[in-house]
């Protein structure tokens, strides 16, 4: 069922059933108030008969009682309304029409009792009175009547006829309205599928930017930009990726051929073997770096955290780097140093947190004429940890410092130098993974300085110090 036939029907039923409150509402107590303005006339008559017929007098005795006889009976049923006077043991002293005696015993003794009683006597809505005149005599008035119900069959017809009138026109304008409301929803309809795959750069237009759909727009645009970034790497990574790994195989293609193309000395198969050697090893930080960046994007929820700590972090990973390139300098320091051991800790993965700072560290002494670069370490007063990497390097400039996070790409400053474009965006997503905010100040031909900052724990958890 389409959502504007939904939408109709259930406008329909919330105005029906309010309509059938009301109308119900209305029905009731119309009839109520016929039925006490039936009641008010038959006591108006009965006290005016009582008055009349039994004001003066003071028991049953005075009363000319005229026996019923079988020639009347066929008026019992044909008068509309009659007025009777009972003494209190309930013996009939008075009818203004001829009928027959049958009303109930328990109805005369329920008036007497309550002093006024409304009963059903055959076809007749009766009220029974009880009545004290003048001279003392007490004595049940029962007046009865027919009830008319002209005036609620007339009111009856005219709610149907207004409830259906009503239905319909709802129903009208339920359709026009839901037609209205859906819109908006259309429109977004045919801008999404006039977008292309090929063309990923249009984007949705809300009229109203107040309401729930232009959020919706909003959103979904917000997707089409993660989508269009993904196309956007995606087609960075085959053009990068070729470049990086097919330069590698060529040349180690091309050494080996000339290599074996005739005999050579010693030394120059152990030449071309180091040059092979380090090509591979080349290429296989390329795949490693691709594989750690493939297991954060697709599962990032399985990786496991724990209690590690920051300085031990910098040590370790300074080890690692100065192992492969002993070349390198890097000046580590520790400012503010806690007196307490378990704020040194950080939560989060320590390979994956070994694996950012090395590639940090190794882009600022890479980049560096002096390839050195510079760590800090502070405490800040809010209970943060706080690591600084600097260096001399040639800087990055205000228009790319957006772009260096993402996968693949180099600066055209760099382009001289080995590198896969893959480091800082494998740093962008494990820190992102830590949620540890990274911050870049950097000039042109004034270094880059990076600013990672690990979020304050409210609870610090007791942490023993590894054996």
């Amino acid at each position: 069922m389409q959502i504007r036939v939904r939408l109709t029907l259930q406008f329909i039923l919330i105005a029906s059933g309010i309509l059938l409150a009301a109308f119900s509402y209305i029905y009731f107590q119309f009839k109520r108030n016929l039925q006490d303005e039936f009641y008010a006339n038959l006591r108006s008559k009965a006290l005016l008969i009582a008055e009349m017929v039994a004001g003066k007098k003071s028991s049953g005795e005075e009363f000319k009682i005229e026996s019923f006889t079988a020639s009347e009976s066929f008026l019992s049923g044909e008068y509309p309304e009659n007025i009777s006077i009972y003494d209190l043991d309930g013996r009939r002293l008075y009818s203004f029409n001829p009928a027959p005696d049958d009303i109930r015993q328990v109805a005369l003794m329920d008036v007497k009792v309550n002093g006024e009683c409304r009963f059903i006597h055959r076809k007749f809505n009766a009220l029974g009175v009880l009545y004290t005149n003048k001279a003392g005599g007490r004595f049940i008035i029962v007046a009865e009547s027919v009830f008319d119900n002209v005036h609620l069959n007339n009111l009856t017809r005219i709610l149907i006829l207004v409830f259906l009138i009503a239905i319909t026109m709802i129903a009208c304008g339920g359709w026009l309205f839901s037609r209205q409301a859906l819109a908006p929803i259309s429109r977004i309809m045919n801008q999404v599928d006039a977008l292309l795959p090929t063309d990923m750069s249009h984007r949705l237009v809300a009229s109203n930017q107040h309401d729930e759909l232009s959020r919706l727009v909003i959103t979904f645009n917000k997707l089409l930009d993660r989508i269009q970034s993904v196309f956007r790497m995606q087609k960075m990574f085959l053009s990068n990726i070729s470049h990086e790994l097919k330069n590698p195989l060529n040349v180690i293609t091309s050494q080996v051929e000339v290599t074996l193309g005739q005999e050579r000395q010693k030394e120059v198969y152990r030449g071309t073997l180091q040059s092979v050697l380090a090509d591979v090893k080349e290429l296989n930080n390329v795949t490693d770096k691709l594989m750690q960046l493939a297991r954060i994007s697709s599962d990032g929820a399985t990786i496991h955290f724990e209690k590690v700590r920051a300085d031990e972090l910098i040590w370790q990973a300074k080890e690692m780097l100065l192992k492969h390139h002993p070349e390198y300098t890097i000046r580590f320091e520790v400012v503010n140093l806690p007196d307490q051991e378990s704020k040194l800790y950080v939560k989060g993965n320590e390979q994956l947190l070994k694996t950012a700072l090395v590639n940090l560290m190794d882009n600022g002494c890479k980049y560096s004429p002096d390839h050195q670069v510079e760590v800090r370490l502070l405490y800040t007063h809010d209970g943060r940890t706080r690591m600084e990497i600097a260096d001399q390097g040639p800087g990055i400039s205000q228009e790319e410092s957006h772009l260096v996070f993402d996968a693949f790409y180099r600066s055209p400053k760099t382009s001289g130098l080995k590198g896969s474009g893959i480091g800082l965006s494998l740093v962008d997503s494990i820190l992102k993974l830590h949620q540890v905010d990274i911050q870049l100040k950097s000039e042109s031909g004034k270094g880059t300085h990076f600013i990672l900052t690990f979020p304050a724990e409210s609870k610090p958890e007791p942490v023993t110090s590894p054996s």
